[in-house]
């Protein structure tokens, strides 16, 4: 009786490794190759898989979203904003025949709790692009405010608990996808704390890789209106 339990268990453990081993690790992304199949859980409790896409383009999106412990990525916060907005105002999903997934590395509790606190992240960059005039004194502040009113020209408000959600937003708690792209960090552009590297990958209709953009910096991020024109051009 005991050796039948104990080839049972035998059987059941070479089986595991077996399926493991036959589990598709992801890979790295390449331009003009395939992106590596995944499918993780959503924070409205639906399952994206992304082979399940086929036949449509996906725009996949990586924000930062920590640039330190407990320290909120207030670009990622007017990066969701401008997308989420351009998304639905410029039909993207119509258009160009495009699902746009946003990937957090982190639980639905933590990514729940950030987007609560988008609206803050957004007073935070006018602040930046208004400071008080006894502040402009401070060289550092005036340069950050040229490059805030530069680089994140257009002003987006959001009230308490109305953040708008029109894309799915996909969560890579095991952090799997993340580090098989290689995005995944615990220190990055000055700051340390569990982060992914800003990226952003445009995948067409076979699920083959047509634009990527990986972060060199924080502030190196592609805006809504630079991603239009790029789907435009290649899908």
């Amino acid at each position: 009786m005991k050796d039948c339990f104990f080839r049972t268990v035998l059987a059941l453990l070479v089986l595991s490794g077996l399926l493991a081993a036959q589990a598709p690790a992801i890979r790295k992304a390449y331009l003009g190759q395939p992106m590596s199949d995944f499918e993780l859980p959503a924070l409205d409790g639906k399952t994206v898989k992304l082979s399940a896409l086929k036949g449509r383009n996906v725009l996949l999106v990586f924000p930062r979203v920590f640039y330190a412990v407990d320290g909120d990525c207030s670009i990622c916060g007017y990066q969701y904003a401008e997308l989420a907005d351009r998304c639905q105002a410029g039909k993207w999903r119509e258009k160009f025949n495009l699902d746009v997934l946003v990937v957090f590395p982190f639980s639905a509790e933590v990514t729940r709790s950030w987007i609560s606190r988008v609206p803050a992240m957004l007073a935070a960059v006018e602040e930046w692009k208004n400071p008080k005039q006894e502040d402009l004194k401070n060289e550092q502040v005036k340069r950050w405010m040229e490059i805030a009113r530069q680089a994140y020209p257009k002003q987006y408000a959001f009230a308490a608990g109305a953040v708008p959600m029109p894309f799915p937003i996909l969560l890579d708690e095991k952090r799997e996808l993340s580090r098989g792209l290689d995005l995944f960090r615990e220190e990055w552009s000055g700051g340390k704390g569990d982060q992914n590297i800003p990226a952003v990958f445009l995948l067409d209709s076979e699920g083959v890789v047509r634009f990527k953009l990986i972060g060199q910096h924080t502030l190196d991020r592609p805006s809504a209106d630079y991603l239009e024109k790029i789907m435009a051009a290649v899908l």
